[in-house]
């Protein structure tokens, strides 16, 4: 009988595991965040090299904007069976937390070995065409973010950023506001969209229509620097005041 309770123990901890990990992903998907790190960082006390665990507690922090904790968790099971039934979620993660703690290099290589594991993957090279902007290489930047588009025409993000990237170099305006409005038209509730519309729209002199989408895209983001910097500019071309504290008003 007590060469059995091992056993006993054993199963009834990997009970309990499934039953903090079955826990954690219910509220996961109902937004319960704190309740579902609860259930999957009690599971961890029982399993602590378990990936699964790992691969979740790297969701949630990735959603609290943990971003250096979300990273330790993915790229501790990169290369674990459950990375690999999960590779391309869990490398496409990894890569955009990189992405967002600006180690470039490392980003890119996640993308990379994306598209070398024969994955056409729009994502990853609208990924690589943000980094490549972002590092000054304007011909790969273009480059990649024209392959993402032909990849997924419906890819929002990289019609915009191909859209932004022309009106920012002034090259090829008539191009930029062809991409930033496919943007708009795919995602017409995107502030980040609506500001790069209205920053062509300022680029091309209609400052009409310019003020229009940024006062918008302000108003649905009264916290981003870039659009309120665009709003200013905007102003000051006018000879008005800056835009202040406060989204304007419609």
């Amino acid at each position: 009988m007590g060469a059995g309770l091992p056993l006993i123990r054993r199963d009834m901890k990997q009970k309990t595991i499934e039953q903090l990990l079955k826990s954690g992903k219910k509220h996961l998907g109902e937004q319960d965040i704190e309740i579902a790190l609860g259930d999957f960082l009690e599971a961890e006390e029982l399993d602590g090299d378990n990936p699964e665990i790992h691969y979740y507690l790297g969701i949630i922090y990735a959603r609290m904007g943990r971003y250096a904790i979300a990273g330790e968790r993915f790229e501790k099971i990169l290369d674990s069976d459950l990375a690999y039934l999960h590779k391309l979620h869990t490398q496409m993660i990894l890569g955009y937390i990189y992405t967002i703690r600006e180690e470039y290099e490392k980003a890119l290589s996640v993308f990379h070995r994306v598209l070398e594991e024969g994955v056409e993957n729009a994502q990853a090279y609208a990924a690589i065409g943000y980094i490549m902007d972002r590092q000054g290489d304007f011909k790969e930047a273009v480059m990649n973010l024209y392959h993402a588009v032909e990849i997924d025409p419906k890819n929002a993000n990289a019609h915009n950023s191909l859209g932004y990237i022309f009106a920012e170099s002034n090259l090829n305006l008539d191009e930029a506001l062809k991409e930033c409005k496919k943007a708009v038209s795919l995602d017409k509730d995107n502030p980040a969209y609506l500001d790069s519309l209205g920053w062509v729209y300022f680029k091309l002199g209609d400052v009409s229509t310019a003020r229009g989408y940024l006062k918008k895209a302000l108003k649905m983001a009264p916290d981003n620097d870039d659009i309120r910097e665009h709003l200013d500019t905007l102003l000051r071309s006018q000879g008005e005041v800056n835009s202040g504290e406060e989204p304007p008003d419609l």
